[in-house]
């Protein structure tokens, strides 16, 4: 089983939907976006992974400039994170957008965390929260 943790971020929090491969959505909740709230949401990760002992777990947020950067590179490093080997990725807001126009959905915040996630759910985020050529102007 496959988790996907969607993050619709915002500057004050980040909304949150765990939603599993088979569709079941294990819990939606909203965090600070802080370094308490980034270490609870890591703790709820580890939490349901004892639980569920997934096979992959991919945490994916819409690209928000600096809100989105520290929350992705936190989970990113993260040690205890490195080691069940979750992916971390920021993703094109949109490509996002264009997924959501399928479905006839209201626009909040927890809908946006959850087809964040489904999103991930269909396999077509990226490997890696940082893209070298957008935050360093030298490319040796």
């Amino acid at each position: 089983m496959k988790l996907f943790v969607g993050i619709d971020v915002s500057s004050e929090k980040l909304d949150t939907c765990y939603l599993t491969d088979e569709m079941v959505v294990l819990l939606n909740h909203t965090y600070g976006n802080d370094t308490q709230g980034a270490w609870e949401l890591k703790e709820q990760i580890l939490s349901f992974h004892e639980t569920y002992s997934f096979d992959q777990i991919v945490i994916g947020m819409e690209s928000t400039s600096m809100y989105s950067y520290h929350p992705a590179v936190n989970f990113h490093q993260d040690e205890q994170l490195q080691a069940i080997h979750a992916i971390t990725t920021i993703e094109n807001p949109h490509r996002i957008k264009q997924y959501m126009k399928m479905f006839d959905a209201d626009k909040t915040d927890p809908i946006d965390a959850f087809m964040i996630a489904d999103y991930l759910r269909i396999q077509r985020y990226t490997n890696s929260p940082i893209k070298g050529e957008n935050i360093w102007p030298f490319n040796d």
